[in-house]
């Protein structure tokens, strides 16, 4: 069989060959983030089996999932992502499904403060850019850290504010969680863009 390329990720012939169709479909939709060898794309089919069964384990037992059970199938999911995944390769597929949110809300956050500030194009992409990288790696922290609050804590913590001095840095603008925003000096034309 040929391999299938999408978003640049190719699934393994094998993989495809060798597992049911909404096992490939699971699997594709981790591999469309991140680009897996086929050694850890067969791992990944295989721990989706399994997850697989215990859902219908949990599903025969129960009939409707209860919140254990989901928590039960969430903890498995994660747990095997952690085993198989790297840390970068993690972090790569939690910014991979956190993109479009992300993306999201720093158009909201820069149509917010933009006015405020009576900025134009160059200030809205500054705001843009910090806010879309404090909320892609917020979520990813997030994800990460979830079981861990004062870790997570830390890590938000960290990245809003190395992300605001960056964006009082390169555009003069002074940025908050609440999206307020002003300007602490007028951005001049060549200053070092990120």
């Amino acid at each position: 069989a040929a391999a299938i390329t999408a978003n640049a990720q190719t699934a393994s012939p094998k993989l495809i060959d060798s597992f049911n169709p909404s096992i490939v479909r699971s699997v594709y939709e981790i591999i469309r983030h991140i680009p897996l060898n086929e050694a850890k794309q067969i791992a990944l089919a295989r721990a989706i089996e399994q997850e697989d069964s215990l859902f219908a384990d949990l599903l025969r037992k129960e009939q409707v999932l209860g919140t254990k059970s989901h928590k039960t199938l969430s903890d498995l999911r994660k747990k095997n992502l952690q085993t198989i995944l790297s840390e970068n390769e993690l972090d790569q597929y939690y910014r991979g499904i956190s993109d479009t949110d992300a993306e999201a809300l720093a158009v909201i956050a820069r149509e917010t403060i933009n006015p405020q500030i009576n900025g134009g194009y160059q200030d809205g992409k500054f705001i843009y850019a910090s806010f879309y990288k404090i909320y892609l790696e917020s979520k990813v922290a997030e994800l990460k850290y979830a079981d861990d609050p004062a870790r997570l804590k830390t890590a938000l913590k960290k990245i809003r504010e190395d992300e605001f001095k960056v964006l009082l840095d390169k555009s003069g603008i002074v940025a908050t969680d609440e999206l307020k925003g002003s300007r602490a000096w007028a951005f001049k034309p060549n200053t070092p863009v990120r």
